[in-house]
């Protein structure tokens, strides 16, 4: 079970664990979309671009996963394969994870601040971490366009 969880109530560090045990650490940014996943001994920058509809995880100057949006669907490409990310339904706000026409897992919201988890034990671990920060990025802009449509 992924589990990525806010490190505190209003710094902008997040744990990623899976079956409990801690794998991964994402420091977002505050104004704009990225920051940096530390997994396995490694650092990754996690950037947006194509004018949000893209994301890459990146290290060593080298793409290791990525997601590029069309129409409603987001492709993940990475380590095992191609990935479809995306909602049963315009009503369901959850989003699966697909390959190949089975549903691998669905992301659902955990606590006030934006956790979230996913069983996604058919995933590589960078696939999970990289689509786990992509889903809590979505989230985030969502609120913040509710936020400032609401206060207009």
């Amino acid at each position: 079970m992924l589990e990525i969880r806010p490190e505190s109530a209003f710094g902008r560090g997040y744990e990623v664990l899976v079956d409990g045990i801690p794998v991964a650490r994402w420091s977002s940014r505050i104004w704009s979309d990225g920051g940096e996943v530390e997994m396995a001994g490694e650092t990754f920058a996690f950037r947006s671009g194509g004018w949000g509809r893209s994301f890459e995880m990146l290290a060593g100057g080298a793409v290791r996963v990525e997601a590029r949006r069309s129409g409603g669907r987001w492709t993940i490409t990475g380590e095992g394969g191609t990935y479809e990310l995306g909602r049963p339904s315009f009503w369901r706000g959850k989003r699966q994870l697909v390959s190949g026409g089975r549903v691998l897992g669905e992301f659902r919201n955990t606590g006030f601040r934006g956790g979230l988890t996913a069983d996604l034990r058919d995933v590589p671990l960078p696939v999970q971490v990289f689509t786990g920060v992509v889903v809590l990025t979505l989230q985030r802009r969502q609120r913040a366009a509710v936020a400032s449509s609401s206060s207009s």
